[in-house]
């Protein structure tokens, strides 16, 4: 099976730029995120409209006997028809997208009075990382390389047509239950052609998992691939060798998250629908059992 080939809104960019002094907020807002919102849809038009530094009203604040009004700024706001839909704001590559006043200031844009919107991103060029103002954690939080893994995912989110039917997290199909309800659970073998891994979970000492995006027909399911110590060596084979400085494990006996923070990496699985159902607190999913790496 094939899944659609993965597209990238940064495909000219060269990524060795963020590690420049002088790429700054500035480059961040021309270089990255104006790619990115341009392709999820927006423009400076309406209906999908990108409105950048508005002045939003701070409440007003006393010095001496006056009180002067102040402002706070967000670098982009995108009104639907003429509505907020969400925030944006660009940072330098130095400053973090996560644990940060910037996460602080992003949420006090968002929840404004003149706004009031369920999310609100951040930038800095080297992480793109959403969140639900609902939320404490990121509902999203990935490196701008790996964004052709993740465009599906941010277009669940962000895109005009989804922006407002998306106020909790949202849960894709699982692909193992679709493979399942098609009869695909017979067959002891099945092919998928370069899949996209960005972090491996290590479930116990000796069995692993990875979750996907697949693309089929324009539907989007989650495809979550668990394997053993056999197919993990094998799968380090395929890899380039700063991929497999990752895999190393510290401690064997931990449960831990491997991440590829800077790239995208593609395998071909070979693999089996689970007869398995797992279950977590939000969803139901029928894991594939990896046969190889091929």
């Amino acid at each position: 099976m094939n899944s659609a080939p993965l597209y990238n809104v940064l495909d000219h960019f060269d990524f060795d730029l963020l590690n420049h002094p002088d790429f700054k907020e500035d480059s961040v807002r021309e270089e990255i995120i104006v790619p990115i919102i341009k392709n999820l849809g927006y423009s400076a038009s309406k209906p999908f409209q990108i409105i950048r530094s508005r002045n939003l009203t701070h409440p007003f604040v006393s010095i001496g006997s006056q009180r002067k009004k102040i402002y706070i700024t967000p670098d982009y706001l995108f009104e639907v028809n003429s509505k907020p839909a969400w925030i944006l704001d660009a940072k330098s590559p130095s400053e973090s997208t996560i644990n940060s006043k910037a996460v602080e200031q992003g949420y006090s844009y968002a929840m404004h009075s003149e706004v009031r919107v369920n999310y609100f991103a951040l930038c800095n060029g080297v992480y793109f990382t959403l969140y639900n103002v609902s939320k404490p954690e990121p509902v999203l939080h990935f490196p701008t390389r790996a964004i052709p893994g993740y465009w599906s995912q941010l277009k669940e989110f962000l895109s005009p047509e989804k922006i407002f039917n998306n106020t909790e997290v949202v849960l894709k199909k699982d692909f193992g239950l679709h493979l399942k309800r098609l009869g695909f659970d017979q067959f002891k073998s099945l092919l998928f052609h370069k899949v996209p891994i960005f972090h491996l979970g290590q479930l116990d000492p000796n069995m692993f998992s990875m979750s996907a995006g697949i693309e089929i027909e324009s539907q989007i399911y989650i495809a979550t691939f668990d394997f053993g110590q056999k197919q993990f060596e094998q799968l380090k084979s395929k890899l380039p060798l700063e991929a497999i400085e990752k895999l190393a494990i510290r401690d064997p006996k931990s449960r831990q998250l491997i991440q590829f923070a800077d790239r995208v990496y593609l395998v071909n699985v070979n693999a089996k629908v689970s007869n398995q159902l797992q279950e977590t607190d939000q969803e139901l999913f029928l894991p594939l059992q990896v046969n190889e790496f091929s």
